[in-house]
């Protein structure tokens, strides 16, 4: 039998290349053709860009599965739910980015991972990050990828201790 965790990431993986190919490059094909979208500034940064982009998914990945441990020990999850949905899309320089927080929020923003997911792929992208910059957000990024990877195969192992099933 396949190991659960490693079952849901293919799984994951699978639907998001499928929405890769489904609409987002149909999203960046529009952007390129009728807004100005630029790509990246040279080869080098594309192709960490898409290092960063795989990164931040794990980074991703691993939080959602982490949620999902939790939806087993607990009787409702909306609440967490909101609150992660919340977080991610605030600390993550979804809604604003990172360096138009104030001093202190950004301080706490710059330790957690959820900039991982986009804000560190963005920076990139857009040319913010260069240089030894890039190299640091990437060794960030897999830094808080295997922290989260190794947190949510110990959170499973916990869960998977406790859960009944019943049936046949």
């Amino acid at each position: 039998p396949i190991d659960f965790h490693v079952h849901m990431l293919a799984r994951s993986l699978g639907e998001m290349l499928f929405g890769l190919g489904v609409m987002a490059l149909p999203t960046f094909g529009i952007g390129f053709f009728l807004f100005g979208l630029k790509p990246p500034a040279d080869l080098t940064a594309g192709l960490m860009f898409a290092v960063s982009i795989a990164l931040g998914y794990l980074v991703q990945f691993h939080i959602g599965f982490l949620l999902g441990s939790i939806a087993f020990a607990t009787l409702d999850i909306r609440s967490i739910s909101w609150a992660y949905y919340a977080l991610i899309m605030f600390f993550s320089g979804q809604m604003v980015p990172l360096w138009m927080f104030p001093e202190a929020l950004r301080v706490v923003a710059e330790v957690l991972p959820f900039k991982a997911v986009y804000y560190v792929p963005m920076s990139i992208y857009i040319g913010t990050f260069k240089g030894d910059a890039i190299w640091s957000a990437l060794a960030f990024q897999a830094v808080w990828a295997v922290a989260l990877a190794l947190l949510a195969r110990l959170a499973w192992s916990r869960v998977h201790r406790r859960l009944v099933v019943q049936g046949g």
